[in-house]
Order: structure tokens, then C-alpha cells, then sequence
């Protein structure tokens, strides 16, 4: 992907270095295309990262994966369906199932989403770095947002509003609320994790949508990304979620954790527009749903 700047007055005379770095730019995409020879022109031109830039000058960055760089990935491609719900030249948006882990680790190399990712993109030709901006647990589903190259990884890092469906079990107290409690690891555990007052700061927002005495339907929007997060206030507020046996829930509706990302909303890199992309519940949790 081709990035373009334009020189303002207030840049007249920095360095490309500094110019790009207050333009979004991280040091290390600067640092990995400035040696290519379309990685970083002015008006056309390679130049130097410590060129002085003029006003009205146009600045063009590469930040499209190399080859080379996507070759260090340890990523193995497999040819696995993905159902994209939204692609444009800088990110994609992928609807991801529940069972399917969204990155390789050393007792699950295959199989992932990232595999899946890296074998789409080598069915075109293309070889890609596998780069989630949000990540969901291997038993969660919903929507994944991955950047397509750098510079649009950092431009979305941090800046994607994320809904989130749970079911858990029995009925909400307060229709509406904000849970504010920390998060630690649990000490004999490299799993669990609980509400400890040593644990770091989590925040989540919830709308009950509707309830009985045995499930309440939740819209949840969270405010930090601690692991586990949403199961882990809800389990500690005596709420846990349905299918959740890791956090105290019963699997007699539903053998995961009912919990499913189904909105995600962000301004693209690519055109700076809002861009809102929406999932429908799986079978799984929508069995349930009907039961409320």
C-alpha cells in the first residue's frame, strides 16, 4: 500500500525522519523501507531520512510487505476458508468461528486464522504478514479486524470500537452498568485470571437486552482488553458466562463460552472513512437466545 503526505507549512524544514514520524509513521516501518528503492519518494524522488522537507512537497511511503519480510514469518500457510465481511486496500475484516484459534503457538502451529490469512493471500501470489489488530479467544466468535501492512497496523492499533454479545447465566440486577474492577493471573494458574485489588485496570460497559431467570442477553462494549476480561467480571459478579466451565458456567446450553464479537467500528487508513462492519450470532448462541 502507497501512502501520500503532503509537506505543510509547519513541516518546512524538518527532517523525512521527523516529518513522517509526527505523520503516524513508526520508526520501525521508516527504518525497514528506507533503503528500498520506491520505499520513501518526494515528488517522486528517493530520498534520504534526513532530507529537509519544503512545503507543498509530496511525500510517498511503501508500506506494502516485502517479500523477504514475509518470508520471516513462521506463519504456515494453509488453504482454509475465511469469511471476509470486509476488505479494502488496508485492512480486512474476518468473521471468525468458534473453535478456530486466531494465532499459531507451539502446541497448535496449524489451523489458526493466521494460517488461513496466509494462505488466501498466497493463493493471489501475494505474501502478507498476519497482523490482528483485536484479538479473540479460540472459543470466542465474531469479527477479527487484520491490518494488511504496517503503516495501517498502527493507525488502527488502539482505535477500533468493539461490540461484543455474551449470554450469561441468571438475571442482571442493573439493566445497564459499568463494571470497574481489576484484573490479575491467578497465582497457581497460567490460565485464570480473577478480580484482585493488585490486578490492572479493566473496564467493561453492558446493556442488558433482554432476560429471564435463567439467561440475560448482553451487549457488552469493552474499554480496556485484559485477558479473559468480559468472563472474568461477569463470573466474579455471580454472572458467569453460559458454557463458561473454565469460569464456573454450566455447558448443558452450549459447550463454549457464549460470547460472540459482532461489531466492530473503525476509521479506515485508506480513505478515513468510519467504517462499521456487523456479525450475526452463530447457531450455537442463538439457540439459546430464543430460550430467553
Amino acid at each position: 500500500m502507497q501512502v501520500n503526505f503532503v509537506v505543510k507549512d509547519e513541516h518546512q524544514g524538518k527532517s523525512l525522519t521527523a516529518f513522517l514520524r509526527e505523520n503516524g509513521v513508526s520508526l520501525a516501518l521508516i527504518k525497514r523501507i528506507k533503503f528500498l528503492p520506491d520505499g520513501i519518494l518526494v515528488d517522486g524522488v528517493k530520498q534520504n531520512s534526513d532530507y529537509k522537507v519544503k512545503t507543498g512537497e509530496q511525500v510517498v511511503i511503501n508500506a506494502a510487505d516485502t517479500a523477504e519480510n514475509a518470508q520471516k514469518s513462521t506463519v504456515i500457510p494453509q488453504d482454509i476458508p475465511m469469511d471476509i465481511v470486509y476488505m479494502d486496500d488496508c485492512c480486512m475484516v474476518v468473521d471468525k468461528p468458534y473453535y478456530m484459534p486466531v494465532h499459531p503457538s507451539f502446541n497448535h502451529p496449524t489451523d489458526t486464522l493466521a494460517n488461513a490469512f496466509v494462505g488466501y493471500w498466497k493463493n493471489k501470489g501475494q505474501e502478507k504478514i498476519f497482523r490482528a489488530i483485536n484479538r479473540l479467544d479460540k472459543n470466542t466468535s465474531g469479527l477479527v479486524l487484520i491490518a494488511l501492512d504496517a503503516y495501517s497496523a498502527e493507525k488502527l492499533k488502539g482505535n477500533v470500537d468493539k461490540t461484543y454479545t455474551a449470554v450469561v447465566q441468571g438475571r442482571v440486577e442493573k439493566m445497564q452498568g459499568i463494571i470497574e474492577l481489576p484484573i490479575a493471573r491467578q497465582t497457581e494458574s497460567i490460565i485464570t485470571r480473577c478480580v484482585r485489588e493488585d490486578g490492572q485496570y479493566a473496564k467493561t460497559e453492558y446493556t442488558v437486552i433482554k432476560q429471564n431467570e435463567q439467561f440475560s442477553l448482553l451487549d457488552i462494549k469493552l474499554h480496556t482488553g485484559r485477558t479473559h476480561q468480559i468472563r472474568v467480571h461477569f463470573s466474579h459478579l455471580g454472572h458467569s458466562l453460559a458454557g463458561d466451565d473454565l469460569y464456573g458456567g454450566s455447558t448443558e446450553y452450549i459447550t463454549r463460552h457464549a460470547l460472540h464479537c459482532r461489531k466492530l467500528q473503525f476509521v479506515s487508513p485508506y480513505d478515513n472513512k468510519k467504517v462499521t462492519v456487523n456479525s450475526n450470532l452463530p447457531k450455537d448462541m442463538a439457540d439459546i437466545v430464543i430460550k430467553i
